[in-house]
C-alpha cells in the first residue's frame, strides 16, 4: 500500500475500527497497512469509509481505472466534449 493511502486510511478510521467492522483481527489490518488489503475486503472497506478511499487507491492492479467499483452516485460525471456543446 502506498504511504499516501496508508496515511489517508489512518485519518479516517483506526485499525481497530476497521477490524471490528470487517470481522477480522487488528493484527490482520496491521498487515494490510504494511502490504495490501486482500481483494475480498476492498469494497467493504471503501464502503465503511464512505468511499473517501477508492478501490483504485487500495489496489490499482485489480481496479486500474479510478472509477472502478465505485457506486454509481460516487462517479464524477465527465465534462461534455467541445463538439457536443456547440450550438446547432
Amino acid at each position: 500500500m502506498k504511504q499516501k493511502t496508508r496515511c489517508k486510511l489512518r485519518t479516517l478510521a483506526s485499525q481497530s475500527d476497521i477490524a471490528r467492522h470487517l470481522g477480522v483481527t487488528p493484527q490482520a489490518v496491521s498487515l494490510w497497512f504494511k502490504s495490501r488489503v486482500p481483494a475480498r475486503y476492498i469494497r467493504a472497506l471503501c464502503a465503511f469509509l464512505e468511499w473517501r478511499v477508492t478501490p483504485h487507491e487500495l489496489n490499482g492492479e485489480i481496479y486500474p481505472n479510478p472509477d472502478d467499483a465505485l457506486p454509481i452516485l460516487k462517479i464524477k460525471p465527465k465534462s461534455p466534449s467541445p463538439a457536443t456543446t456547440k450550438a446547432k
